[in-house]
């Protein structure tokens, strides 16, 4: 029998989301102007690869989010921390895609660079910042994924209306913070 939709807890636990992310992506500007010299001055081409990084944190988790959702409601994925088969394959495929994705995203912006005659850092740097970034904040927000939608469930919000946003917007600090790291021993 289908559930009533409760537009009131709906608005709800998605306002409250949504301010929750804008000051989130308050403190990823934050950050982000922490790292305004290394972006222009000492790595130039930096900034080719944070756009697209920030986007496929997102995207990866966003859908990771997602599909636990849709696990959790329909009773594949239990509302507990194990490590069950489906959940190892939504977990390794998502890192996965992740590292594939972050490689493309350093040989990408690196030929783009060269294409317009941009100063930048050396091809090798560039696709090691990436894969590093993206394996460092890959990790870090596959568990939080997993933890976050999971703890939704179990306090009977719908994970759809919190994860994939929060998520997101996680993901944008998270990997802010992780390039900056990766960038300190570049």
């Amino acid at each position: 029998m289908p559930q009533s939709v409760n537009v009131r807890a709906i608005v709800i636990q998605g306002l409250s989301v949504l301010i929750l992310c804008a000051i989130i992506e308050i403190l990823t500007g934050n950050v982000m102007e922490g790292m305004q010299e290394r972006i222009t001055v000492t790595l130039p081409g930096l900034i080719l690869v944070i756009p697209p990084l920030l986007d496929l944190r997102g995207n990866v988790n966003g859908a990771l989010a997602s599909r636990l959702g849709t696990a959790l409601h329909t009773g594949i994925v239990e509302p507990k921390l194990s490590m069950t088969d489906e959940l190892k394959i939504n977990v390794v495929s998502s890192l996965i895609l992740s590292l594939a994705a972050s490689a493309t995203i350093g040989v990408i912006a690196s030929l783009i660079g060269l294409l317009f005659g941009m100063s930048i850092i050396n091809f090798v740097a560039l696709i090691i910042i990436s894969v590093a970034a993206g394996f460092i904040s890959g990790i870090i927000l596959t568990a939080l994924t997993v933890v976050i939608s999971i703890f939704a469930y179990i306090r009977g919000w719908d994970p759809d209306n919190i994860t994939a946003p929060l998520m997101a917007t996680i993901g944008d600090l998270i990997t802010m913070i992780s390039i900056f790291i990766v960038v300190l021993f570049v």
